[in-house]
């Protein structure tokens, strides 16, 4: 039996991967990218831990959502329940073009306030339509059981019922299933991050084409009745003989 999963190559991931596979499933990883974050960290970890890593590019789909949410966003300018629940639909296209059986994702119940709370997951889970087949192993003991655990392809007893922003448990889990090599938590979205969600925001409001997000991050930049200006500077250098 195989089972698609969710890979950022955070230790949420990794963890949920090595747990699965302990009860003989074989994992198909994922990872998707987008011009808002990229696949760096997980293809590094898809190499530690010698996975066939599969690259998902979905950066237009992605900023359709980005431009009009429908569960709205974050704290910024993240649409975490929109853009998670798209990542889960097309992990579910995969699975069916690779004959598995369910997915799996590192979510844990309650370690994000805004997509990973009980109504954040149950959002997720309607928006993908997927649900049923989505299994979160570090917290399934906590959530209602999915169509694997019933249908007995897992053991539930073997799961997990970890909530909560405390990565405690997550560490201790790495020593026993033999984790050595981690990155410390962290984002990676840029529309997480506030100066950067200012100037989409206003991107946003002009006629932009997908080449102007990359620009973001240089110069300085000027939103003028609907016009952006980007700002540089070149640098000269001389030398004297």
């Amino acid at each position: 039996m195989k089972a698609v999963a969710l890979f950022s190559g955070g230790l949420d991931s990794i963890l949920a991967i090595k747990i699965i596979e302990k009860q003989g499933i074989d994992i198909i990883p994922v990872v998707f990218k987008s011009y808002f974050f990229d696949s760096e960290r997980a293809e590094r970890f898809s190499n530690i831990y010698q996975l066939n890593l599969k690259v998902i590019d979905f950066s237009n789909d992605h900023l359709k959502i980005v431009m009009k949410p429908i569960y709205g966003y974050g704290k910024n300018l993240n649409p975490c329940i929109d853009c998670h629940a798209l990542m889960i639909k097309m992990a579910g296209e995969i699975m069916t073009q690779e004959k598995a059986s369910f997915l799996i994702t590192g979510e844990v119940l309650g370690e994000r306030p805004f997509s990973q709370s009980k109504r954040g997951l149950d959002l997720i889970d309607k928006l993908s339509g997927l649900g049923d087949i989505t299994l979160r192993p570090l917290s399934a003991k906590v959530l209602k059981p999915t169509l694997p655990e019933r249908n007995g392809w897992v053991d539930r007893k073997k799961l997990y019922g970890l909530q909560g922003r405390s990565r405690k448990a997550q560490f201790e889990l790495a020593v026993e299933y033999g984790i050595k090599i981690y990155d410390s938590p962290a984002g990676g979205c840029l529309l997480t991050d506030p100066n950067f969600a200012k100037k989409m925001k206003n991107l946003l409001k002009t006629k932009f084409e997908s080449d102007d997000i990359s620009l973001l991050g240089i110069g300085r930049h000027f939103f003028i009745d609907g016009y952006h200006l980007l700002l540089g500077e070149t640098k000269w250098k001389t030398k004297s003989y």
